[in-house]
């Protein structure tokens, strides 16, 4: 079982084990988000998690910055291959945050559950729903 506590910060988030299996990553709006900021981040992820599956609650700020290109790219097809995600929700704080996360996941299709959610309590809530389950076993 991985312990709660464990921490990384790149440059652009702060990901956290908040509980067994369960990360938070809250990004940050004083970095450039592209594609090499968003690979950190995974990397950072896997650290945290110690090599084993957790769900994910990713945070978006208002103002964050994205670099257009890095809409290209599909980030978690690692994570999806691995099957280290269990489930993903993204909160955003934006309308329009909300419509193109939920088109890139739509267009990116991964082996794990994702869902966009307006706040942090819905999106933890569904989490520990996922965890609940106990699919990932």
């Amino acid at each position: 079982m991985n312990p709660p506590g464990r921490s990384v910060s790149t440059d652009t988030a702060d990901i956290t084990l908040v509980a067994p299996r369960f990360i938070e990553q809250r990004f940050r709006s004083d970095g450039h988000y592209g594609t090499a900021a968003i690979e950190r981040n995974r990397l950072g992820r896997k650290k945290v998690s110690g090599g084993i599956p957790c769900v994910v609650m990713i945070v978006l700020p208002a103002d964050l910055p994205v670099d257009p290109s890095s809409a290209n790219v599909d980030h978690f097809r690692t994570e999806s291959n691995e099957r280290c995600i269990i489930a993903l929700a993204v909160v955003t704080q934006t309308a329009a945050q909300s419509a193109v996360t939920k088109f890139y996941f739509r267009y990116y299709a991964q082996a794990f559950e994702v869902r966009v959610f307006d706040g942090e309590e819905e999106a933890r809530e569904w989490l520990n729903e996922a965890l609940a389950t106990g699919a990932y076993e």
